[in-house]
C-alpha cells in the first residue's frame, strides 16, 4: 500500500556541499523559496537554485564580516513569503565578556550571489543590566509583520542560565534592510522559550513549569508586552536519556526536555518535546505532543509520539492547517534515523515515512540538539524538513545531511 506521505524531493548533501563541516550535534534548519534553497547546520551552510538538485558550500565563518571571536555554532534559517525575504540567524563565539547573535537577510530569489544585509545583536547593548552574559540557542518564528528571535543568555564567568528573551522585530523593517528596531521579552523564570510556527496576529511562546504543567505567553501584535496562561498536562518523565542503537552507541546522551516544536493551527496551539521512556509500555524516550485550545488554553488532545524511540520533533502548519513533521528516530533494533509526516487529524493519527535510515550510532554519544520543518514556498500545501543521518560510521565525517520537500498523497 503507498505510503501517505510523498517525497518531491529527498536528497542528501555530499561533503563539497558542506566542506566536511558536519557535527553528531547538526542542528540543521532550511529556508526555501521556489527552487532556491538556503540550508545550515554546525558548521556550515549550503544554498541549491534548482531545488536541491545541486548545491554550493556557503562558509559561515567567512561570508559575512567577523563578529567576536569568530563564528561559533548555532544556526536559523527561515523565509519570508510577505516579504520575499531570507533570513538567516548566526551565533559568534563569546569575546569580551559577552557574544552576538546575528540577524542577516536576503531580498527575493538572490541565493546566486552572497551578498546579505545584517544586524548586531547583544546582551549588553540590549540592556546594560546583561553585561556579563551571552546568547544561546537562537531559533525564529514569523507573524503577520513580525519575526521573532528567541534565545537564552548564560553568565560567561559561571555559565550560569539567567534568562530567556523574544526579540520582536517588524519584518518591514528587514525587508527595507532600514535600521533594526525591536521590542524584547524575556523571563527569568522559565527557561528555553519556544515561539509558535503559523502564527497570525497573536505569537504564542510555550515553556515548561515543571513536569505536568506548561506556561503558554500570548503576545498580540497590537500589544507591547504578553500575558501568560498555566497549562496543566498529564504527568512524564525526564531525568537521563537513553537510547542505545544495535551497536550499543547511545545517540541519546545529551538530550533534554527543552520544547523544540510550537505550532498554532486550526484554533489550537500544539507543542513538542522529548519526554524519557515510561516502561514497561513506552520504553524508549519519545515525542510528548500535547494540544491545546487557541481560547481556552485547555488541553484537547495528547497525540505523542512514541512506538518507538523518537526525539527532538520540529512541526509547521501548511496553507489548510495540517501539520507537518520532522522528527529523529532510534534506538533498540534502529540506528538514529530521519523520519518526516503529518498529524492525519480524520483518523486521530501520525502518518510518517522515513527520509534516510542510519547506519551507525555516534562514537561520542552525541546527538541534536534541534531540527528544522517549514511550509514551502510557493507549494504551501506542502512542507520542507532538515535532518541528517550517520552513513559508513560513527565519527561527525560520516554525517549525511538531507534536504526533504514532502507533502499528503495527493497535494
Amino acid at each position: 500500500m503507498p505510503s501517505p506521505v510523498v517525497f518531491f524531493r529527498n536528497v542528501k548533501l555530499t561533503d563539497p556541499a558542506t566542506d566536511g563541516q558536519t557535527s553528531t550535534v547538526g542542528e540543521p534548519s532550511v529556508a526555501t523559496n521556489a527552487d532556491q534553497v538556503f540550508m545550515t547546520g554546525n558548521w556550515y551552510a549550503s544554498k541549491s537554485l534548482n531545488n536541491g538538485g545541486s548545491w554550493q558550500f556557503v562558509d559561515p565563518y567567512t561570508t559575512l564580516p567577523p563578529a567576536d571571536d569568530g563564528f561559533c555554532c548555532d544556526q536559523t534559517a527561515i523565509y519570508v513569503p510577505a516579504h520575499d525575504v531570507t533570513v538567516w540567524l548566526l551565533q559568534y563565539v563569546v569575546k569580551d565578556n559577552t557574544n552576538t547573535l546575528r540577524i542577516a537577510v536576503k531580498r527575493g530569489p538572490t541565493l546566486a550571489d552572497d551578498v546579505w544585509h545584517f544586524w548586531d545583536l547583544r546582551p549588553v547593548t540590549t540592556n546594560p543590566a546583561w553585561a556579563g552574559e551571552w546568547f544561546d540557542y537562537n531559533h525564529a518564528a514569523l507573524s503577520d509583520n513580525f519575526l521573532y528571535v528567541g534565545s537564552n543568555a548564560f553568565t560567561v564567568a559561571e555559565d550560569r542560565w539567567t534568562r530567556s528573551v523574544v526579540f520582536r522585530v517588524p519584518l518591514a523593517a528587514l525587508a527595507g534592510a532600514g535600521e533594526l528596531t525591536f521590542e524584547y521579552f524575556e523571563s527569568v523564570e522559565n527557561f528555553s522559550l519556544r515561539c509558535s510556527q503559523g502564527a497570525r496576529g497573536t505569537m504564542y511562546i510555550v515553556s515548561h513549569n515543571n513536569l505536568s504543567q506548561l506556561r503558554v505567553l500570548s503576545w498580540p501584535e497590537s500589544a507591547t508586552g504578553a500575558t501568560f496562561d498555566d497549562v496543566d498536562v498529564s504527568a512524564w518523565l525526564e531525568g537521563v536519556y537513553s537510547g542505545p542503537g544495535p551497536d550499543g552507541r547511545d545517540w541519546l546522551g545529551r538530550c533534554d526536555s527543552r520544547i523544540t516544536g510550537v505550532w498554532v493551527s486550526q484554533g489550537r496551539i500544539g507543542v513538542m518535546w522529548t519526554a524519557n521512556a515510561k516502561p514497561p509500555a513506552r520504553p524508549w524516550p519519545f515525542v510528548r505532543v500535547v494540544l491545546i485550545d487557541e481560547g481556552t488554553k485547555q488541553v484537547v488532545d495528547e497525540p505523542d509520539l512514541w512506538n518507538a524511540g523518537f526525539a527532538y520533533a520540529d512541526a509547521y502548519p501548511n496553507e489548510t492547517g495540517d501539520v507537518g513533521i520532522t522528527v529523529f528516530r532510534g534506538g533498540g533494533s534502529r540506528h538514529p534515523g530521519h523520519v518526516v509526516g503529518f498529524r492525519d487529524d480524520q483518523a486521530s493519527a501520525w502518518r510518517l515515512r522515513a527520509t534516510r535510515n542510519g547506519s551507525d550510532g555516534p562514537n561520542d554519544g552525541k546527538w541534536g540538539d534541534y531540527l528544522t520543518c517549514r511550509r514551502h514556498s510557493p507549494q504551501t500545501a506542502t512542507w520542507v524538513a532538515v535532518g541528517y543521518t550517520l552513513q559508513g560510521g560513527g565519527a561527525r565525517t560520516d554525517v549525511e545531511p538531507r534536504y526533504v520537500h514532502f507533502g499528503r498523497a495527493g497535494s
